[in-house]
């Protein structure tokens, strides 16, 4: 309960607004995903967003590169994830909205324009026929057990009852499944991986910044601490995409002021993390203008909508996928989904743990 106290509500007749065989949660990556799969089977899908245009991550946050689809075989990459994601990045290629895979080290990026891709989105679900309804906040569920009966979601016309045949959670919260009091856990049970800020900047001078390794960077960020610049990460990952003379920037990593993460599953945690995360981007602004070749003229054009969130509730499911999974590259039977990105620790500190698999592997 409440320190404040309660209310009580007045008794509510909530209008059914549709009867879907499949209610997809979240346009995320995997909203996407989940709900053209179903339409294409035959099934009357519906997909519920909160923002106003698809994508989750990769256009909220403006994550700018699609990680994972190519796998490290010797000194060569090679596609190891298909399907849908192959046919988003053949619908964005059509645009002129995605480069070739490039390689940083280890690891990959596919750039692609976070825009061009609300759109592209937009056209991929209406090929399929599916249903959206975007500006839609899931706020309740009714359920008997485990098995949901409706979801309960509020938009521009009140509140209104989806009452589907099967539900399918992409919110990335766990949210269906948290107000169905299905079990979960936050982060390992003990903390969670650190959310960052992401933005792009131009006026950046491309050719000069391109010069500059990773390690160049970070021991010139480094340096930068070292004058008395409270910076959180000095591990950065700039990268230019297809909109020229634009770089997007991971650098931030967003802290307590003890310097432990944020509870983002915590309305006044996640409200206190978002302004702190745009305070760190103009921090970077500043530091990178004085500190890194090419940025003297750098300005930030372009802050995600939201935090870049790495967890919150872990829903726990029949299997979750656990360290052991990854680091056994273990590939079930009835696995849907496949990854060949490198596991991420986050830890306190300014620097970014990579654990990459063996040459040619990956995991479902």
């Amino acid at each position: 309960m409440s320190e404040l106290g309660v209310i009580e509500e007045r008794a509510r007749q909530t209008p059914v607004v549709a009867r879907p065989d499949v209610l997809v949660v979240g346009g995320g990556s995997a909203g996407i995903a989940a709900a053209c799969a179903a339409a294409r089977t035959g099934a009357r899908t519906m997909l519920v967003e909160r923002y106003g245009f698809l994508g989750g991550t990769l256009t909220a946050v403006t994550l700018g590169g699609f990680c994972g689809g190519y796998g490290l075989f010797g000194d060569e990459l090679r596609e190891v994830v298909g399907g849908f994601y192959r046919e988003l990045v053949e619908r964005l290629r059509a645009r002129d909205a995605v480069h070739s895979v490039r390689r940083i080290g280890k690891v990959h990026t596919v750039p692609y324009d976070p825009s061009r891709l609300r759109l592209v989105l937009d056209e991929t679900l209406d090929a399929q026929g599916v249903d959206l309804l975007l500006h839609t906040q899931v706020v309740d569920v009714v359920h008997q057990g485990s098995v949901v009966e409706a979801v309960i979601v509020a938009n521009k016309a009140g509140r209104g009852a989806i009452v589907p045949r099967m539900v399918i959670d992409c919110s990335g919260d766990g949210d269906v499944a948290f107000l169905a009091g299905a079990e979960f856990v936050l982060g390992d049970g003990k903390g969670m991986q650190y959310a960052s800020s992401m933005f792009r900047m131009l006026g950046v001078d491309v050719a000069t910044f391109a010069g500059l390794t990773r390690e160049q960077a970070t021991e010139r960020l480094e340096r930068a601490v070292a004058d008395g610049h409270a910076l959180t990460r000095t591990t950065v990952a700039p990268w230019t995409g297809p909109v020229p003379d634009v770089v997007h920037l991971n650098a931030t990593k967003i802290t307590r002021p003890d310097g432990s993460p944020f509870n983002l599953a915590d309305p006044r945690e996640l409200t206190a993390a978002e302004k702190e995360g745009r305070r760190q981007a103009y921090l970077y602004e500043e530091v990178m203008r004085q500190y890194l070749p090419g940025f003297a003229q750098g300005r930030i054009v372009e802050l995600g909508a939201n935090l870049g969130v790495r967890e919150t509730r872990h829903i726990l499911g029949d299997h979750v996928l656990s360290e052991h999974d990854f680091e056994t590259c273990r590939k079930p039977d009835d696995g849907v989904v496949c990854s060949a990105w490198p596991m991420e620790i986050h830890e306190q500190g300014r620097k970014t743990t990579w654990k990459h698999l063996p040459d040619g592997e990956y995991y479902k």
